[in-house]
């Protein structure tokens, strides 16, 4: 069954994309406003409404917002992820590796599409309640433009909130653009606009439906989970205009509004962890739309693999693919050896999320597993063999940017609980076991499994870095995700080598050696199930114990989905952690190329440079952020 997407189509958008953003020309102060917003016969209709809407949610659809900039290049060089070397001018390389200036076109290009999407927002805000039917319509009127009203007002909170959290203080402005408007606005202090963000996305939730979305429009429990994350922002650690990272004084009533948030969401009973954690990223790379487990994702369809509006999500951070079967991936983003091992056995996240292997032009799984291979290690969550593999996304994907789940909600609750509390509460531990339960399978079914070569068997072909001639089939036993390859050495089959030990299986699966040869065998045996009692969080934790638990947690739940640097920050941890991850992967191999670590500076990096060109026209930006 076909799931229902948002498909932004620009038709849709006709009026809605002439707005200059602000300051996003040197030789104007004025912005261009939508003709069709401005005249007096706009928003006659629901339909009409609804189209300005849908402009709102499209500048999520953009490269230079969620579909690759924000989520897939800002969010790197961490502990958990990093970018491939490299030093060209003017690239996504100077962001992701700290050496970048306050002209990197990435900067500006995502400042002006936010500020175009929050300008987008306040041209619904402002007309939906002028509009006929908003009092006089019917019930069913009414409440659309009011979903829509609250809709317009959630979006600029999130897209204000995500200025707030790449660049600090930044302009600010919540009446839509017109000719003779004064767009040289200063700087407002980031607790204003956040104060403000919590109010539209509260006078948001107010308004949106409570009943799980068909697509992805926002709703009711969605702004509710994103609100806690904007609090614990809010909440955080955060780099400040004299150099220092500072945490507001009153700091714990912003985790008081998170926990009031996180309550609502759990206590409605609609959402709730799917029982396979790799099914939840097979489902995003199939687009099948999950809305037990996402609250929050933006859409990426599009009718044309050329359009650089898809998405990069299984391209720019999936395993090496050789284009045959597959599409092949552009392969940008490496994982840190040290994330690997930081896994603890048993954990059925690691092998998943971590590919430590390519795919060849016949689909089949390359080991990277000798010499400096461990380099080439990469995300594994949107793997191209778990896409559709259509003509349509050969180049780019329609894969979503899911922005909030439900696991991320279970993990702000025990983190916020631990705060509040000053050490962990029963509801603390059962959120977090919660995350840590469906990770080692302890509640579901079945276990992981061992191969263990017998007869070597003879006539197999070598494999090649180009190609597998002898790969290994496991079918049965119950269970997913268990993937082995075969090492073969004049002619026999010498080692079995498990990439992936996968989960569920209550019955040993059969193994076949595929390709020409004969006579190799292997013996399946059941890994030792994980229980609860292993697999929960000791009692007794203090609140700095129990908070690590939680930063560890996160890395291991939520690797590659965006937030990793932002929680870094928040818990004034990213420059010791990229300085420890670099230090732990040089102790590895000298040459490895992690970077970060040498380039990046403390009281610097922790915010971006407010983008130059905003800066050449707005003088009324009197100062740029702290190291530039």
């Amino acid at each position: 069954m076909r799931t229902k997407h948002i498909h932004i189509i620009k038709m849709a958008l006709a009026g809605l994309t002439m707005l200059t953003p602000l300051m996003s020309c040197k030789k104007s102060v004025e912005t261009t406003p939508y003709s069709s917003f401005t005249s007096a016969n706009f928003f006659q209709s629901v339909g009409e409404a609804y189209s300005a809407t849908l402009g709102v949610y499209e500048t999520m659809k953009s490269p230079n917002t969620y579909a690759w900039y924000i989520p897939l290049v800002y969010d790197a060089d961490t502990d958990v992820e990093f970018l491939s070397a490299g030093t060209t001018s003017n690239d996504f390389r100077e962001v992701s590796h700290y050496y970048y200036l306050a002209g990197n076109s990435l900067f500006f290009s995502t400042w002006s599409t936010l500020y175009s999407g929050i300008d987008r927002a306040n041209v619904v805000i402002e007309r939906i309640p002028k509009m006929g039917l908003y009092t006089t319509g019917t019930v069913a009127e009414k409440t659309d433009l009011n979903r829509m009203l609250g809709e317009a007002k959630f979006l600029r909170g999130f897209y204000y909130s995500e200025l707030v959290r790449l660049w600090g203080d930044v302009p600010f402005k919540t009446k839509s653009s017109v000719t003779g408007d004064d767009l040289r606005l200063p700087l407002t202090d980031r607790f204003a606009i956040y104060d403000h963000v919590i109010k539209d996305m509260q006078e948001a939730i107010e308004v949106l439906p409570s009943t799980p979305p068909t697509d992805e429009r926002i709703n009711k429990f969605g702004a509710k989970a994103m609100l806690a994350r904007v609090a614990l922002f809010a909440g955080g650690y955060s780099l400040r205009a004299d150099g220092t990272m500072q945490r507001a004084s009153d700091y714990t009533k912003y985790y008081q509004i998170a926990k009031t948030q996180v309550n609502d969401v759990i206590g409605s009973g609609i959402y709730q962890l799917n029982a396979s954690y790799s099914q939840v990223f097979k489902n995003q790379s199939q687009q099948v739309f999950e809305p037990k487990e996402s609250l929050f994702e933006m859409s990426f369809y599009t009718p044309s693999a050329t359009n650089t509006n898809s998405s990069s999500f299984g391209t720019f951070n999936a395993p090496l693919t050789a284009v045959g079967i597959y599409g092949s991936t552009l392969n940008r983003t490496f994982v840190p050896a040290s994330f690997y091992t930081s896994f603890a056995d048993g954990d059925l996240r690691r092998d998943f999320a971590i590919a430590r292997y390519a795919l060849d032009a016949n689909g089949n799984r390359i080991a990277l597993l000798t010499g400096k291979q461990d380099e080439q290690w990469t995300p594994g969550k949107w793997s191209r063999e778990y896409q559709k593999n259509g003509a349509l996304e050969k180049s780019y994907t329609n894969i979503n940017c899911v922005s909030m789940r439900y696991a991320d909600v279970l993990l702000m609750k025990a983190e916020i609980e631990n705060e509040l509390n000053n050490g962990p509460t029963t509801e603390a531990y059962d959120a977090i076991n919660a995350v840590r339960r469906r990770a080692y399978g302890s509640n579901a079914l079945g276990s992981g499994i061992k191969i263990t070569l017998g007869a070597a068997g003879t006539g197999y072909k070598d494999n090649t870095t180009t190609v597998t001639n002898t790969t290994i089939s496991i079918t049965g036993g119950g269970g997913i995700d268990a993937y082995a390859i075969a090492t073969i050495a004049s002619g026999k089959v010498t080692a079995i080598t498990m990439l992936n030990q996968g989960g569920g299986y209550t019955s040993a699966p059969v193994v076949t050696f595929n390709g020409a040869g004969n006579g190799a065998t292997a013996t399946v045996t059941l890994l030792p199930k994980k229980n609860n009692v292993d697999v929960d969080l000791p009692s007794g934790l203090s609140k700095n114990e129990f908070l690590l638990r939680i930063q560890n947690e996160r890395s291991w739940e939520l690797c590659f989905e965006g937030m990793r640097r932002a929680d870094l920050i928040r818990w004034n941890l990213l420059g010791d952690k990229i300085v420890a991850t670099q230090a732990a992967v040089k102790a590895i191999r000298a040459t490895y190329g992690y970077v970060a670590g040498t380039n990046f500076v403390k009281g610097k990096h922790e915010l971006y440079p407010i983008p130059q060109n905003e800066r050449d026209v707005n003088k009324n930006i009197t100062r740029q952020n702290p190291g530039f």
